[in-house]
């Protein structure tokens, strides 16, 4: 098929022959999921929602479209992630921009959210949100989504993820309850707050080179790189934490699958006890539920 169609573009292409030749480019990549990304592409290149091919493989695209898709699988084929060339990433039960000043919010981040509604039970609760490096705001955006009645603080170094996760709190309808101010982690933060929520770097600087392209190519590397050891933002955060954390609060803290015992370490040092891990979609130990450690 590909021989027949190495560039669909120039010919009269239909539905069929174009997500064909298109899965071909993608398993050439080595793309994981070639025919999936096939058909999100082909359906956001027509603005058609992709399931909607089923029945429709004869539909003849015009030149302009077959050019536009073409252009989109080449990025692709690159290793651009779909959202990214899509824009937005669903992330718990939202849709939110993305750009490349921020990371890609992870599926396996969910946990955090999944751990603050297992652990607070009452949703009508009025409760304090701090997300410390808050990218997209997908953290403090799902837990408030979740919390009617709470706000939050999102802090990041990055102006243009600031940017972002205003209009993210805007696209979801949580701008009233959402602050979103420039910090460098909690240095302009003075209040206290009962959940604190953090997904900070913690791949080694000399492991970001073997990532999959992905990541290493397209995510901003300042939210990736967790120092020589990945354990350097843990270490500034902890006193931090500690500083605003009310007495009975806990903080929902994120972390590489295999620092479970070192991160918990470094909390314990300052004074934060860690009383629950959780776990990822893949069972590996993801998120650190932490409190001060008088309360234990």
């Amino acid at each position: 098929m590909n021989e027949m169609h190495p560039n669909p573009a120039k010919e009269t292409t239909s539905v069929k022959v174009i997500l064909e030749w298109a899965k071909g480019k993608l398993l050439e990549a080595q793309v994981e999921n070639p025919i999936l990304d096939a058909r999100l592409l082909l359906g956001f290149a027509l603005g058609t929602p992709q399931e909607r091919f089923y029945g429709s493989e004869d539909k003849i695209l015009t030149k302009t479209e077959a050019d536009n898709y073409t252009k989109i699988i080449a990025r692709r084929c690159k290793r651009e992630p779909v959202s990214r060339i899509l824009g937005t990433r669903g992330f718990w039960n939202l849709t939110l921009k993305i750009n490349p000043s921020s990371l890609d919010p992870r599926p396996d981040s969910e946990i955090l959210t999944e751990s603050i509604l297992k652990t607070f039970l009452d949703k009508a609760a009025n409760l304090k949100f701090i997300d410390f490096g808050t990218g997209t705001g997908c953290l403090l955006l799902s837990a408030l989504n979740e919390f009617p009645n709470s706000s939050g603080v999102g802090v990041d170094i990055s102006k243009e993820c600031i940017k972002l996760a205003r209009e993210n709190a805007a696209l979801n309808g949580l701008s009233r309850r959402a602050l979103f101010i420039e910090s460098d982690w909690g240095r302009a933060v003075t209040d206290k707050f009962d959940i604190i929520i953090a997904n900070p770097p913690y791949i080694q600087s000399d492991a970001i080179s073997s990532l999959d392209p992905e990541v290493k190519n397209f995510d901003p590397h300042i939210a990736l790189n967790g120092g020589q050891d990945g354990l350097s933002c843990y270490r500034k955060l902890a006193p931090q934490f500690v500083e605003v954390l009310k007495k009975r609060g806990l903080v929902f803290l994120e972390i590489g699958y295999n620092q479970r015992e070192s991160v918990s370490n470094i909390m314990e040092g300052s004074g934060l006890k860690c009383h629950q891990i959780n776990q990822d979609l893949g069972n590996r130990d993801r998120c650190l539920v932490l409190g001060h450690r008088h309360q234990y």
